[in-house]
C-alpha cells in the first residue's frame, strides 16, 4: 500500500521532493508500526479533531516515558550500589584476632624517668626534680590544648642539646616498658609470657603496648580468632612503679583500644576504659564489609568509596581506617609548626620530628591541627572494605580470692585490673557492597517504560531508523522519478499544443 510505485498524478507540486518524501515515509510508518496510537494520526476515516487528540495523547505518553527513563538513569548514576547481608554465619575463625592496645593514662613511669634523668647532664641551676616535673610538656605532642610556656620547653631543649639526644631517643628512655604495665597474659586458655604477645607500638597516645598489630618495627604475631571467653585474650594490668601516686599522678586505670591490625591506634578506634580493682569483660561482635568485583570496577564517584591503594597519602602507606584524618593532622602540624609529633615517626619524608621548642606552637594551633575550621579540614572518602569491632563492656569489682583452675590469677593484688577480650559468638556477619543495578537492569527498565506508555520496543526503534533511512531514500528517488515523468509529460503536451497551433495558423 505505502510502497507502490508513485504515479506522476499523485505528486503534490506545491511542496518540494524531499518534503513530499518525508510525508510519504511518515505515512508509511504510521500504517505499519507497532507504536500504540500512531496509525490513528494518519487515519483518513477520522476527522482532524480525532487526529489532534491522538497526537496529543501520544506526545503525553512519550513525555511520561522519557521522564521515567530519566528517573531510572539518574538513580542508576547517583546511587548504583547497595549493601546486602551475604552471610550471617561466617565462621569467626576466618578473621584475624583484632589488635588490642593498652595505653597508660600517663606517658612515663615516674621511677624510670627519675632514674634516667639522674644519668644526664643538666643545665646550671636545673635539678632532676625540675626536669621530671617538666616532662608533662610531652602531652603537648598529643595536641593537648593546655598551654606550656616557651621557657619551660627550652629547659628540656637544653637538656637534649647537652646530652646530644633527639626527642625520640629521649622519650624511649622515659617511656613505660610493657613489663611495667602487663602483669600476666593468657591466650587460648594458656598462660603465656606477655612479652611474646605484646610489644611497644606507636599510637596517637604516645608509646603503648599492642597485641597482634601490623606496624613497622613490630613483629606481627598473626593470631586468629576463636569463639568464647576460654579462647580469647585475658590480661592482668598494673602500674609497676615505686613512685606510684594514683591521686596526683595517674588516672585510675588504662585505655583499652580494640582495632583492625592494619590501623594506627588512635581515638578513632573502639576505646574502652579499664579501671583499677576491676575485672572487665569485653565481648566483640565483628561485622565485615567487602566489595564485589563489579563495585570495584566502578569509578570512585559512582561507588562513593575507595580502596586502600586508590588514595595516596604522604604519611601513611594505605588508606584504611582513620589514616586519612591522621594524615590530615600530620599535614596540619607540618603546615603550622613545620614538624610532626615523634610517635608518628614516618620514614621516607623530609619533614622533621618536632622538638620541645615546637610544643608551644602545637598547643597554640591545637584547633587548626585538629581541623576544627573549614580551611584545615581534609576530604576523607569512605572506605569500601573494613571490619568493625562492636565491643560491649561489662565490669565487676576485682575479687582477689577468686578460685581458679589455672595460675592466671595467682599473686594478684590491690590496684590491679583484669580484662578479658573475646568473641561472643562462633559466627559473624559479612556485608557485601554490591551493585544496585547494572547495565542490563537499566536497559530492562528503560524498555519497560517505553513499552508501558507507548508500546515501543528496540525493534520499533530500529524500524523508525529503517524507515527514515532506507524507505525515505526510496521515496525520495520515486519522487524525483515521478516528477521527471510529470515534467516529460508536460513537455510533450506543450510540444503537441505548439504544433497544433502552428498547423491551425497555416490553414
Amino acid at each position: 500500500m505505502g510502497h507502490a510505485e508513485l504515479e506522476p498524478e499523485d505528486i503534490d507540486e506545491s511542496i518540494g521532493p524531499l518534503h513530499s518524501a518525508i510525508k510519504r515515509t511518515w505515512t508509511n510508518l504510521c500504517e505499519t508500526t507497532s507504536i500504540h496510537g500512531l496509525k490513528y494520526t494518519r487515519d483518513d476515516e477520522t476527522n482532524n479533531i480525532v487526529r489532534f487528540i491522538w497526537i496529543l495523547i501520544i506526545i503525553i505518553m512519550f513525555i511520561c516515558a522519557i521522564t521515567m527513563v530519566c528517573t531510572f538513569y539518574i538513580d542508576y548514576r547517583s546511587n548504583p550500589t547497595r549493601m546486602n547481608v551475604e552471610n550471617d554465619h561466617a565462621p569467626i575463625s576466618n578473621l584475624l584476632f583484632p589488635a588490642v592496645t593498652v595505653c597508660p593514662e600517663v606517658l612515663f613511669s615516674g621511677q624510670r624517668s627519675t632514674n634516667y634523668v639522674q644519668t644526664l647532664k643538666l643545665p646550671t641551676n636545673v635539678t632532676v626534680q625540675r626536669v621530671t616535673e617538666l616532662l608533662r610538656i610531652n602531652y603537648g605532642f598529643i595536641n593537648n590544648n593546655e598551654q606550656f610556656p616557651m621557657s619551660d620547653a627550652l629547659i628540656l631543649e637544653n637538656v637534649l642539646e647537652l646530652n646530644n639526644l633527639t626527642v625520640t631517643k629521649f622519650i624511649e628512655n622515659l617511656r613505660w616498658r610493657c613489663s611495667d604495665l602487663l602483669f600476666r597474659c593468657r591466650l587460648y586458655w594458656t598462660v603465656m609470657d606477655c612479652s611474646t604477645l605484646f610489644q611497644i607500638a606507636r599510637t596517637f597516645y604516645g608509646h603503648c603496648c599492642s597485641f597482634n598489630i601490623k606496624q613497622e618495627g613490630v613483629n606481627f604475631t598473626n593470631k586468629y580468632s576463636l569463639p568464647g571467653q576460654r579462647d580469647g585474650l585475658s590480661i592482668i594490668l598494673y602500674y609497676n612503679d615505686t613512685d606510684y601516686d594514683q591521686i596526683t599522678s595517674y588516672s585510675l586505670g588504662f585505655k583499652l583500644l580494640i582495632h583492625d591490625p592494619d590501623h594506627f591506634p588512635s581515638a578513632h578506634d573502639t576505646a574502652k576504659f579499664v579501671g583499677l580493682n576491676e575485672e572487665v569483660f569485653a565481648t566483640i561482635t565483628p561485622v565485615e564489609t567487602f566489595s564485589s568485583s563489579a563495585v570495584k570496577s566502578l569509578a570512585i564517584e559512582e561507588r562513593q568509596c575507595v580502596l586502600p591503594h586508590e588514595v595516596p597519602m604522604k604519611y601513611f602507606k594505605s588508606y584504611v581506617g582513620a589514616h586519612c584524618e591522621l594524615n590530615c593532622r600530620v599535614m596540619n602540624m607540618v603546615k603550622f609548626c613545620g614538624c610532626y609529633a615523634y610517635f608518628f615517626e614516618i620514614k621516607g619524608v623530609k619533614d622533621r620530628i618536632c622538638s620541645y621548642k615546637d610544643v608551644p606552637c602545637l598547643t597554640e594551633k591545637f584547633t587548626d591541627i585538629f581541623g576544627r575550621f573549614r580551611n584545615t579540614q581534609c576530604t576523607c572518602p569512605n572506605v569500601c572494605e573494613r571490619i568493625d569491632y562492636d565491643t560491649d563492656l561489662d565490669s565487676a569489682d576485682l575479687d582477689l580470692n577468686v578460685p581458679t583452675v589455672d595460675t592466671f590469677y595467682d599473686d594478684i593484688q590491690k590496684d590491679y585490673a583484669v580484662a578479658h577480650i573475646f568473641f561472643n559468638s562462633q559466627v559473624y556477619r559479612r556485608v557485601r557492597h554490591d551493585l544496585l543495578s547494572n547495565m542490563v537492569t537499566l536497559v530492562s527498565n528503560l524498555g519497560s517504560a517505553f513499552s508501558l506508555f507507548v508500546g515501543m520496543s528496540m525493534v520499533s526503534a530500529v524500524e523508525i531508523i529503517y524507515y527514515f533511512t532506507v524507505i525515505l531514500q526510496k521515496n525520495y528517488l520515486q519522487e524525483i522519478k515521478a516528477r521527471d515523468k510529470l515534467l516529460f509529460r508536460k513537455s510533450a503536451k506543450l510540444k503537441i499544443l505548439t504544433r497544433e497551433q502552428e498547423t491551425s495558423k497555416k490553414l
